[in-house]
């Protein structure tokens, strides 16, 4: 994590390598006091909006803007990864946007010292993930190991799925897994999508192309884009299948006959 204070736009630009890292880094401002949201039970991710911050040095909260900007292709090129939060408040002394600056930088790392690997704790995973909060599973999901994971699985809320979806350890059967259950939602299935389109080797799974397919939780036009790369079989299969959009089985059958022709 990089933070840097631009004086001549008033901002803090915090530079983040991945939804992982976000995720542990908007819970050690929540866990600090300096991040204030009205539910503490969940985590504004991806994070962006308006929310009050509370400064170490200040009596009062301020409001602040955040924006999110995801790496341009240029940047890519260049080398830069991950993406970026620009923080912004009302402009006020130049002592307020050196505050903003530290707060954000100068933040207690709550979450690696309360979410500690299996090896290092003295309970097993499983009583250990049952009793952390919401935002704490959710952090743990960018880091848990296969056996955390299999854990979290067990509970069908999107949000969490999305983040086990993030962990870099991630396998193409436990993505297939996910892709396969009612409890996902768009944001899930578009997240699955994107990874499919940048991992040729998963690109290549036609299970996991088809739970996207067959999932109602799969926004139909992403459904609909990926009937293209299925196989002549499968395609056959999704006609044949009841629960399948209609506008599924309409396309897919569209395809078969262009095939053949």
């Amino acid at each position: 994590m990089q933070v840097t204070a631009q004086p001549k736009e008033w901002r803090v630009v915090v530079h983040l390598d991945s939804d992982a890292e976000e995720a542990s880094y908007v819970y050690d401002l929540m866990h600090s006091g300096r991040l204030q949201v009205e539910k503490r039970d969940s985590l504004p991710l991806p994070f962006h909006g308006q929310f009050l911050f509370k400064l170490p040095e200040r009596p009062r909260p301020i409001a602040i803007q955040v924006a999110r900007f995801e790496a341009t292709a240029t940047e890519k090129l260049a080398g830069e990864r991950g993406f970026k939060l620009l923080i912004s408040c009302a402009r006020g002394p130049d002592e307020l946007l050196a505050e903003l600056e530290r707060a954000l930088r100068e933040v207690p790392p709550a979450s690696e010292e309360e979410i500690k690997s299996g090896e290092a704790a003295h309970r097993d995973e499983y009583t250990r993930i049952r009793e952390m909060t919401f935002p704490q599973k959710v952090v743990y999901a960018t880091r848990a190991g296969q056996g955390g994971r299999a854990i979290l699985m067990q509970q069908p809320i999107a949000m969490l799925l999305l983040f086990i979806c993030k962990n870099p350890l991630i396998t193409l059967p436990e993505i297939i897994q996910i892709a396969k259950l009612p409890s996902i939602d768009a944001l899930v299935a578009e997240y699955i999508v994107k990874m499919l389109r940048s991992n040729p080797q998963w690109a290549m799974s036609e299970e996991l192309k088809m739970a996207l397919v067959t999932n109602p939780k799969t926004p139909g036009g992403t459904a609909l884009s990926l009937l293209s790369h299925l196989s002549a079989h499968s395609l056959r299969n999704l006609c044949k299948r009841g629960e399948v959009r209609g506008t599924v089985k309409n396309a897919a059958m569209k395809i078969l006959m262009e095939r053949k022709d």
